[in-house]
């Protein structure tokens, strides 16, 4: 029996579903493959065999073939070093589980421009949860703002990012810090969308990207951010675009306290900034990793014409 794929699905995915369809383990599925390929590893990884799995699945060859638009945003050489979804360079997110409302409750897993919600069914969907987001309007503007502006820039569901802004905001609850990052994302979703968000503008790419800013001020940026993003209003978000500009060996921050600082020099953290204070390389390192240039593949060397007549 065969099934119905989904767009962007896995070939693990694929595997697993037509195992089960047909009931058999996968285990013994992958046993018969490797009795006709030997070579093949002894644990399940139908990855290595793409086109045979299409086979088994009756599958037009090259479903798996990753479509351009699921592609995460990157910078390379071939759009002048600006970000874009290069068929040469850019990668795949993360594989993700689909809603379940929309697979008739089987386990899916795609490779697809999505996040954790399903807008159709309106779901939270992430890492196989099924939760009703009937009256989460928020959640709804977090998927469009992961999809729409935050994919462009590189950041995915899995991508880092969104990691770390629900861990900065655990830190402003101190009973919540020992939940999982599953659980907290469940819960912090339009928050850490907005946290990434707002920290990966181009403002606060330059102020981090510049090397006279150190650990301090960069805490002090995520401090005012998380606050911000918190708070929930457009105003607060304002004042820190407008407050934190690196200029030399200057750092400018104008919240509550208009200053100009010496590279070195403490802003006067609170108990949220130098628990921050604490992993800011960290901090700065995955918030400016979409800044990173990729590099296309490097071309095997054609053989030479007296290997070629070997």
């Amino acid at each position: 029996m065969l099934i119905e794929p989904f767009a962007g699905e896995t070939v693990g995915s694929v595997f697993r579903r037509l195992a089960t369809r047909n009931a058999v383990p996968a285990g013994e599925l992958w046993t018969t493959i490797r009795h006709e390929r030997p070579r093949l590893p002894l644990r399940t990884t139908p990855e290595l065999v793409p086109r045979l799995v299409e086979q088994l699945a009756d599958l037009p060859p090259g479903f798996f073939d990753s479509r351009r638009a699921d592609r995460l945003f990157v910078r390379c050489v071939h759009v002048n070093w600006r970000h874009s979804n290069c068929s040469m360079c850019a990668p795949l997110p993360a594989p993700i589980t689909r809603c379940r409302r929309c697979t008739n409750g089987e386990p899916v897993e795609v490779r697809t421009r999505a996040g954790a919600v399903c807008a159709r069914h309106r779901r939270w969907h992430y890492a196989g949860a099924d939760r009703d987001l009937a009256r989460a309007a928020n959640f709804f503007r977090a998927e469009r703002c992961l999809t729409g502006t935050l994919w462009e820039r590189g950041i995915g569901p899995d991508t880092g990012e969104l990691e770390l802004a629900t861990t900065l905001i655990r830190a402003t609850d101190l009973g919540q810090e020992d939940e999982s990052h599953r659980t907290a994302l469940a819960r912090h979703y339009p928050e850490a969308v907005r946290l990434v968000a707002l920290a990966t503008e181009p403002w606060a790419e330059r102020f981090l990207a510049n090397t006279n800013v150190g650990p301090i001020q960069v805490a002090a940026l995520v401090e005012a951010a998380v606050n911000a993003v918190t708070a929930g209003t457009s105003h607060d978000i304002d004042a820190v675009r407008a407050s934190f500009h690196a200029e030399g060996r200057e750092t400018v921050i104008g919240l509550d306290w208009p200053m100009r600082l010496r590279h070195g020099r403490s802003p006067g953290l609170d108990d949220l900034g130098r628990r921050i204070l604490t992993f800011a390389p960290r901090v700065r390192a995955t918030l400016l990793r979409h800044t990173d240039a990729r590099k296309p593949p490097a071309r095997q060397p054609r053989p030479s014409s007296r290997h070629a007549q070997v």
